[in-house]
């Protein structure tokens, strides 16, 4: 049996833009700025994936070098404080950002509080990444650690992680026009008999950016954007992504250049890199999400090494549960990791000429295919051509066989097109599932064969659920994590805890954990529930706990908050996007306000003031059609939580 057959999806990916496509803004401009991004890590819905570091990253393309760290020895804390990353033993001697630190809130943590935590630490936040949960803090240089105990002493954070730094590898030239041997090796050409690729599904590349005036390039790319900078130009800074664009989809049948896996999907350019080339997982995360967000079906990420990276796997696993899939180059440092991967992407690893593993290529159970990955003809920048080795050329062969996949079956889900690549696969080395080759050679023309045969069925099971802690009847007298499993073999969309009621937080990551802090209710009885939502819309069996909350901290409100909706009017009928208008009120004051969508939550941010506008973008793209309602919660400055809701009619 293939990893991919026997793997069970534990993780969850957002609700957010993408999902409901929500777009959130306040019309009190004192509650802009630094304060929403430190809250939307808390309380906005995302993707992720339980505690994850920022780790930049390099193309893998045969010449790795890393340096150790300037501040850390083997990855020892200075300051008694140890990043879990740094059990690994490649992370730990990996350089990394001294002023950048990445941190992950549990869901249902006061913005308030979090807010004074980092300033405590003496931490600003520079960038939100939503859609994963994280945020990325500027520290002091030299205070890293310390920043991060003093975090981790809140009890508000889930995730602390340090920003590796890697420098690109040298792409390997070869003047001569060597015959792409690699299109035999992994049938491709049996393969093309039943297709070359549909228009309708669309492969991102997330790399160093992409030669758009190459003559094999020019006609394949769509409109593609710059992560790292924030614009529209993609254009390659070192030649490393116009080769991996040339493997995935090259003109081909044209006469000239090199022919690609894929002769017909679109390419989505993402440049993830500095004008030197050098990546980071903040950026990389943010091209998967880019591509993501813009179509992308298959998205290759040629950089290395990500089989510990916490927040890459938090992007990809959002990737994977919206039906998409991404898939990584293995790394090229002739390491063996001890690392098993993670199930909602593909790492590949590169074999040489003579059908043996390649002298560079790292190895270990996260390895799931492999591909030719030394003399690969490709595209280079500027126009001409070469023939490249590395891990980074054999990734998107499998890529653009997935794409292949999903063009003679678009509806197959992520899951089962990893379990097709891996199950066709021709084995190698070890019989079976080895650290070496892994699942073996990806086969073109037996994955599309199977893939015409699939007949994928409607997913109607719903999440399994139980509560771990807290116990049934406890007393919580303080700030207490609770937490709860749930699995599902589409994939976990989130977990929904509510407090009396009242939807309280959503967690779209595994593991699912709720912080619950008990000064926002009265010193009473109060029922907990927990309800989790598959990617089907599948609902679990509710499970409810009743526990008691000790002393309340908190003073009690005399009034609820006012929720006034201007526009659109209860019961309305949607056809088009629409922007849900509210005006709240509180004259203890406003703290924080939050949407939800079915019960879902959708967008949260902190506002200030008595009296503010609020806005809710509803998009309604895949929205079935009927009633859904839309929900805001009002939390006032003294924890008090108030919930107005509208019905409207898709």
């Amino acid at each position: 049996m293939s990893k991919s057959f026997s793997r069970v999806i534990t993780h969850s990916a957002t609700f957010l833009k993408g999902h409901w496509g929500g777009v959130f803004s306040t019309e009190n401009p004192r509650a802009l700025g630094n304060g929403i991004c430190m809250a939307m890590m808390s309380l906005i819905v995302a993707s992720g994936c339980g505690p994850i570091p920022d780790v930049t990253t390099q193309p893998d393309d045969g010449s790795n070098s890393t340096g150790g760290s300037d501040n850390t020895a083997g990855g020892q804390s200075q300051v008694g404080f140890r990043f879990e990353e740094d059990s690994d033993p490649v992370l730990a001697n990996q350089a990394f950002n001294e002023t950048e630190l990445l941190v992950q809130a549990y869901p249902g943590a006061d913005p308030t509080e979090l807010a004074a935590a980092y300033s405590d630490a003496g931490a600003t936040v520079v960038e939100a990444l939503s859609e994963i949960q994280l945020d990325v803090l500027r520290v002091p240089e030299g205070h890293l650690y310390e920043a991060a105990g003093r975090l981790q002493q809140s009890g508000m954070i889930e995730t602390l992680a340090k920003s590796y730094v890697y420098e690109p590898g040298k792409t390997a030239n070869d003047a001569s026009f060597a015959s792409q041997d690699h299109i035999s090796s992994v049938n491709l050409p049996s393969a093309w008999d039943r297709t070359t690729g549909s228009v309708d599904v669309m492969i991102g590349v997330v790399d160093t950016g992409v030669d758009g005036q190459h003559v094999d390039l020019v006609d394949r790319l769509v409109a593609g954007w710059n992560v790292y900078d924030g614009n529209s130009e993609f254009t390659d800074v070192l030649g490393h992504g116009t080769a991996v664009a040339g493997v995935l989809g090259a003109m081909s049948d044209n006469g000239i250049g090199v022919a690609g896996v894929t002769w017909s999907c679109p390419i989505i350019p993402v440049r993830a890199a500095d004008s030197a080339g050098k990546s980071s997982s903040r950026y990389v995360a943010s091209g998967i999400l880019w591509a993501l967000g813009h179509g992308a079906k298959a998205i290759n990420v040629s950089f290395a090494p990500l089989w510990s990276d916490r927040v890459i796997r938090s992007a990809a696993e959002q990737a994977f549960h919206r039906g998409s899939l991404v898939v990584m180059s293995a790394g090229n440092s002739s390491s063996v990791a001890t690392a098993g991967g993670y199930v909602e992407g593909v790492f590949v690893g590169a074999l040489n000429d003579q059908s043996g593993i390649a002298s560079f290529s790292d190895r270990g159970p996260f390895v799931d295919l492999v591909a030719p990955g030394t003399t690969v003809l490709s595209t280079s920048r500027g126009g001409g051509y070469s023939a490249v080795d590395g891990t980074s050329f054999a990734a998107p062969i499998v890529t653009g066989v997935a794409a292949l996949v999903w063009s003679v079956n678009p509806n197959l889900r992520p899951s089962t097109v990893v379990d097709i690549l891996t199950r066709t696969s021709r084995d190698l080395g070890d019989s079976g599932l080895d650290s070496t080759f892994g699942n073996g050679l990806v086969d073109a023309s037996r994955a599309v064969e199977e893939a015409a045969r699939v007949n994928e069925p409607p997913d109607t099971t719903p999440p399994t659920l139980q509560v771990s802690s807290p116990m049934n009847n406890a007393t919580l007298s303080g700030s207490t994590v609770s937490s709860v499993t749930s699995t599902d073999t589409g994939g976990v969309a989130d977990v929904v805890l509510s407090i009396d009621g009242v939807p309280y937080a959503t967690d779209p990551r595994s593991p699912y954990q709720f912080l619950i802090d008990p000064k926002r209710y009265s010193s009473t009885a109060h029922q907990l529930s927990y309800v989790a939502t598959d990617f089907s819309g599948n609902r679990s069996i509710e499970r409810q706990i009743t526990v008691t909350f000790g002393s309340n901290l908190g003073v009690a409100s005399s009034t609820a908050s006012q929720i006034v909706f201007s526009s659109p009017a209860n019961g309305s009928q949607v056809t088009i996007d629409v922007t849900i208008r509210a005006t709240v009120l509180d004259s203890d004051g406003l703290s924080v306000v939050e949407w939800f969508v079915d019960g879902v939550s959708a967008f949260a941010a902190p506002i200030s003031g008595t009296s503010s506008g609020v806005s809710f973008t509803w998009r309604i793209q895949g929205v079935s059609r009927g009633a859904h309602t839309i929900a805001l919660a009002v939390t006032d400055s003294l924890g008090n939580r108030t919930t107005g809701q509208l019905s409207l009619r898709r």
